[in-house]
């Protein structure tokens, strides 16, 4: 098996679990959802598959976007506008750090915690992304 076969199989079985586990969500959550998902399960597995990797890339955009939004209202100390919360974007963006002699204002709406978490997350993202660039040249 190639590689980038196997690369994909764990992509497409990442994409798979995560729409199933956003189906099994709305399955509880939706009782109209629940015989949407009743009346999938008569199709065929490829099908099934297929539907449910779609639904996973959906749910991880959504999920970015989420995340995205989030962040940029943590650090701006701003509301963002909710269509632009809501669309499917890839944002590339560029973690700046806070200076430590900042005024005060910007030093109550940032908390060093919240500074901390911020740029953890900025290098685990970071080092997501370079891995995943070194995958798709191999």
């Amino acid at each position: 098996m190639d590689t980038i076969d196997l690369e994909k199989l764990v992509q497409k079985g990442y994409y798979v679990t995560l729409g199933a586990t956003s189906s099994l969500i709305e399955v509880i959550q939706d009782p109209i959802k629940r015989e949407e998902n009743l009346k999938m399960l008569g199709r065929s597995l490829d099908e099934i598959t297929q539907t449910l990797a779609e639904k996973g890339v959906t749910t991880e955009a959504e999920a970015r976007s989420y995340v995205d939004s989030f962040i940029s209202q943590q650090v701006s100390g701003k509301s963002t506008d909710n269509s632009e919360a809501a669309g499917l974007t890839t944002v590339t963006t560029t973690a700046k750090t806070v200076d430590d002699g900042a005024p005060e204002k910007s030093n109550q709406k940032v908390k060093a915690s919240m500074r901390d978490e911020i740029e953890e997350l900025t290098q685990q993202l970071a080092s997501l992304r370079s891995e995943l660039e070194q995958l798709r040249s191999n």
